[in-house]
């Protein structure tokens, strides 16, 4: 061939790739294995004819070197065995038929003898080459059998865990565990991400998802080959599709259901203000037009005046009320957090609700400091304390007492009333919620406001109320490092 062809083959195939230099290296090595088993084969039928030659005519012993071929067959296949039978017959005829030493054959008989030999060499070598052939195919179909087997028990496994259902990122964390499992890897992991970023000991295998692109990571000491990873590639980007749609339609029920419930909330909370709303306005609007007739005495004008102002009174703290509940909700409550004393706080509360007389104090004489906003803690003992006294009897106190424990300070707002029923506990804390009924006043925001002050100043609210009579709500606080004395 010319050099220029040679340049034009060369450019045409491109430059060798590794893995083509290892196939390349593979066949060579082969190759020369095939060489020199040939080679022994022939040698060894060699030293048997040489050896039992003086038991038997030569020709005869021949059916050794036929062996050589069919073991030569078996281990290599047909073209190794059709060098080894050529070879055989020419040894044999060098060696053992006279003339020795030359390639002649003195006697017609040796001849046919010489040609059967071949045949028979040729046809046995191409017999067994077959059933070599047919053998590794069938061990082939075994272990192709065996890969699906496992491959399907892998799709079974993941199947039922996305059936169990759970998190998307809890999923994959069990898919991947699962994979590691299977394919004997020290590690595997199912990414759904655009780009693939395998590790350094990593191989990455695109996953046949449709909704979002993924990958599966495996470690290079897998037991499977990456084309069986390949192939169980499909059957798992196609489950993990079901469980990504199974998500996305939970999530979109969640949502709707969130937007039903939030719709019949606001109807409720729409409802509930301007029943509230409506009372005190129409309070004020009947006392203001009746002030504006003639012929009333001193004493109906100012129980009119003392009307609006009194309801006036209760829509501001009705407005307020909302004011901070939107706040809470917000989560925009900002406390300007200070050492309080609690003696101090509940007192002022206490004070004013018709001067404290309905209060009976029963806290302990110490009580630690605590680091919260004093205005807000404030607004939080006066709402109970108010609730305490418009459920408790007639004529009955209500008490306060509080104590320290495993670092938290705890102070309770007791009532004798008839208690709250067990189906409302969990929804005292509730906006607009009444638990002991509606023919009492109010708004049924003053517990949601009290809670949402407490928590926003790092304290817990409960609810302790008893089995037939009387309710308790605790509010505590951690007790923080105390402030040194100044003296």
């Amino acid at each position: 061939m010319e050099p220029l062809a040679i340049v034009r083959r060369a450019w045409r195939a491109g430059p060798e790739t590794p893995t083509m230099e290892r196939d390349r290296a593979a066949t060579l090595r082969d190759a020369a294995a095939s060489g020199v088993e040939i080679v022994l084969a022939v040698a060894l039928a060699t030293g048997a004819v040489a050896l039992l030659q003086p038991t038997a005519p030569a020709t005869g012993l021949g059916v050794l070197y036929l062996l050589s071929v069919l073991a030569v067959a078996i281990r290599r296949g047909e073209g190794a065995a059709l060098v080894t039978a050529p070879l055989s017959v020419i040894t044999l005829n060098y060696l053992f038929i006279a003339p020795r030493h030359r390639l002649a054959i003195a006697h017609s008989q040796d001849v046919v003898e010489l040609v059967v030999l071949l045949i028979a060499a040729v046809v046995g070598g191409r017999l067994a080459a077959a059933g070599r052939q047919r053998a590794a195919e069938s061990e082939n179909r075994a272990r192709l059998a065996g890969a699906r087997e496992r491959e399907a028990s892998l799709v079974a496994d993941v199947a039922s865990a996305i059936a169990a259902g759970g998190p998307m990122t809890a999923q994959l964390q069990s898919i991947g565990l699962r994979l590691a499992v299977a394919t004997g890897a020290s590690r595997a992991r199912v990414v759904l991400e655009p780009v693939p970023s395998p590790g350094v000991d990593e191989l990455a295998v695109h996953l046949g998802t449709r909704s979002r692109a993924g990958w599966l990571y495996v470690t290079n000491d897998a037991d499977w080959p990456p084309e069986d990873l390949g192939r169980i590639s499909a059957p798992l980007g196609r489950l993990i599709d079901v469980a990504l749609e199974r998500e996305r339609v939970a999530e979109q029920s969640a949502e709707t259901e969130a937007a039903k419930r939030a719709e019949i909330a606001k109807t409720a909370i729409l409802h509930a203000i301007s029943h509230d709303l409506r009372s005190p306005i129409t309070a004020i609007t009947t006392a203001g037009s009746v002030l504006g007739s003639s012929g009333l005495t001193d004493d109906e004008r100012v129980e009119l005046t003392d009307v609006i102002r009194t309801e006036s009174a209760r829509l501001a703290r009705l407005v307020d009320d909302l004011l901070d509940l939107s706040k809470i909700e917000a989560r925009s409550v900002e406390p300007r957090a200070d050492w309080c004393d609690l003696h101090d706080v509940i007192a002022s509360a206490a004070a004013q609700l018709v001067g404290g007389s309905a209060v009976e104090f029963g806290l302990p004489t110490e009580l630690p400091l605590v680091r919260a906003d004093a205005a807000q803690l404030e607004r939080v003992f006066s709402n109970l304390i108010e609730n305490a006294i418009k459920f408790s009897p007639s004529g009955t106190p209500v008490r306060i007492t509080g104590g320290v424990r495993r670092g938290h300070v705890t102070v309770r707002v007791i009532d004798t009333g008839r208690g709250i029923p067990p189906q409302h506990r969990a929804r005292v804390f509730d906006p607009f919620f009444r638990a002991r009924g509606a023919v009492a006043p109010g708004s049924g925001l003053g517990l949601a406001i009290c809670r949402g002050f407490v928590e926003a100043n790092g304290g817990r609210i409960t609810l302790q109320s008893g089995t037939d009579r009387g309710t308790s709500f605790a509010v505590t606080f951690p007790v923080p490092l105390q402030p040194e004395t100044v003296t």
